[in-house]
């Protein structure tokens, strides 16, 4: 049975993150980032021993410090010197739907797959998702407090940057070539080799890096296009035809999208259990406690 890293975000519910650990603990290690707008003590009192922390960022969502904590957290996976057979990426408002020993065997049966899906963007002819990347995305990573004058700040600059004719190429440069952008979930799983590939890109791709600093949501996008350049791409799940959701690029998960994730609760049991996925997210504490007492492993 090879050992699985799963690294994980958290910025919230300390004791469902520690209840997702317990879930997963055996032939398992922990690294975790907790954003440092958050106080990170109630998470080193249920957690410290059990995970290893991480150097904490200040995240905002959609901006690139998202992409600055999966670099951090893949720096520990690969400094740690194990030899990992995946490195699975959650998020602390997840839980398995399989049981440990379920997950390994799969991950066991599948060691060549990288479970990270792509939609080609350069060629989707989709211009509402092609704005992420050619339309400048500014400000984001701003640390205001006041989040409502962040927001609207925001938003009033992606509008003027949609009048003025600044674009960017639907193309970004990997290796001194023009290479197609790719569009994904957050949550993937892949090989220790793929993971060590997407982290030398991270650190040695100045270009890739200026380019998704200004993308909208560049944790979707960043990642996924390193991968669908590489030689991992012909293992990796490549998504074709028109786009209809982020759940259909989101390979290993069940979340319910919609304007905002939605929270779930016992009535979704039957849906979950149906959607042969492997985890779940969104559970929160209380409203959550019943689902996660019928999620039998």
């Amino acid at each position: 049975m090879s050992r699985i890293a799963y690294i994980i975000s958290a910025y919230t519910d300390a004791p469902h993150l520690l209840r997702l650990i317990q879930a997963l603990e055996g032939e398992a290690d922990f690294y975790l980032h907790v954003d440092s707008k958050v106080d990170d003590r109630p998470f080193r009192k249920l957690l410290e021993g059990r995970v290893t922390f991480v150097p904490s960022h200040r995240v905002s969502w959609g901006g690139w410090t998202q992409v600055e904590y999966q670099k951090e957290l893949l720096k520990a996976v690969l400094q740690s010197g194990v030899e990992y057979g995946r490195v699975v990426c959650l998020s602390g408002q997840d839980y398995p739907l399989w049981s440990r020993q379920e997950i390994h065997r799969y991950f066991d049966g599948h060691r060549e797959t990288e479970f990270i899906m792509g939609m080609n963007l350069t060629h989707s002819g989709n211009r509402r998702q092609l704005r992420k990347v050619t339309c400048y995305h500014l400000f984001r990573d701003l640390s205001w407090c006041n989040q409502w004058w962040k927001n609207k700040f925001i938003v009033a600059s992606r509008w003027l940057m949609r009048l003025l004719p600044l674009r960017k190429p639907a193309t970004v440069t990997i290796g001194g070539q023009a290479c197609d952008v790719y569009f994904g979930s957050d949550y993937w799983a892949i090989t220790l080799p793929c993971a060590r590939h997407v982290y030398d890109r991270l650190c040695g791709e100045p270009s890739l890096v200026r380019y998704f600093r200004t993308a909208f949501t560049p944790s979707e996008l960043c990642i996924q296009t390193i991968v669908f350049n590489s030689p991992f791409a012909p293992r990796a799940m490549r998504y074709e035809g028109a786009y209809i959701g982020l759940f259909a690029l989101t390979p290993l998960h069940y979340i319910d999208y919609g304007r905002c994730i939605k929270v779930l609760t016992h009535e979704d049991l039957p849906h979950l259990r149906q959607s042969g996925k492997m985890f779940c997210r969104k559970v929160v504490s209380g409203p959550s406690d019943e689902l996660l007492s019928s999620i039998t492993h």
